[in-house]
């Protein structure tokens, strides 16, 4: 059974009474909650998941995103534990078709799915931003994935396509294959890229040094002028500037 977040679906119909969803300044705002039902979000509304813990699941995705959407927030959530079944599905968290303004997560774990952690592929978004997330499959985990399948020599992966600006600021990457495809117009890192694996060349990366604000870059890649910087010049600093060797 899968949970579909419809504006026009009383949600005490599937949680108790205890108002499990909450519309406030135009948000459906999902909070302390754990499911052991996979969550779809399927409306042009603007999404916040607080503490939503989902896991334990088989053959499905925890959280799926479908159709428009405007925006998608999650913090502090978990998307966790999740095997494949007769249909050989088992993710954390993806998209299928879905046209998504803008997702952020902060302090979230994707983790401990058979499959993949994360597939934002099936679909266009605007700006996607990780923050302080966790990709991870622990070691246990992945031991069993490997006794499950003997044939098997990669852990889950995790996948970007069909994004405009994707933020990935101070992550936390373990056990897991972090894939960009070339529709990912700009990719901003902040922290460790050593899971990275970039699938062309020439998919424009800019690297952010320690506490760098991703604000410091246009949405098209490019970096903003200092304007403090420039009101500082002197006569002959801007004289210099416009000399050619």
């Amino acid at each position: 059974m899968r949970l579909s977040l419809a504006v026009n679906v009383v949600f005490a119909l599937v949680f108790s009474a205890a108002a499990a969803v909450n519309r406030a300044d135009a948000n459906v705002v999902i909070k302390d909650r754990t499911i052991n039902q996979p969550l779809v979000l399927d409306q042009n509304e603007d999404y916040v998941l607080q503490k939503v813990y989902i896991s334990g699941l088989t053959d499905v995705a925890a959280l799926t995103l479908t159709g428009r959407i405007n925006s998608v927030t999650l913090a502090h959530c978990i998307f966790s534990n999740i095997w494949t079944g007769i249909n050989g599905k088992a993710v954390a968290a993806e998209a299928q078709g879905a046209i998504v303004n803008t997702f952020t997560a902060t302090d979230t774990a994707f983790e401990d799915a058979q499959h993949q952690l994360l597939c934002l592929r099936e679909g266009a978004f605007g700006t996607v931003t990780f923050q302080r997330c966790k990709f991870r499959t622990t070691d246990s985990f992945l031991k069993r994935i490997y006794a499950a399948d003997p044939g098997r020599t990669s852990p889950p992966t995790t996948e970007f396509a069909n994004i405009d600006r994707l933020e990935l600021l101070d992550n936390e990457f373990v056990n897991t294959i972090l894939v960009v495809h070339p529709s990912v117009k700009v990719v901003i890192f902040r922290g460790d890229m050593t899971h990275v694996r970039l699938e062309s060349p020439g998919t424009h990366v800019i690297r952010l040094e320690k506490d760098q604000d991703p604000a410091t870059i246009n949405f098209d890649g490019t970096a903003i002028a200092d304007a403090s910087r420039v009101d500082e010049q002197t006569d002959d600093d801007r004289d210099a500037s416009t000399v050619t060797p």
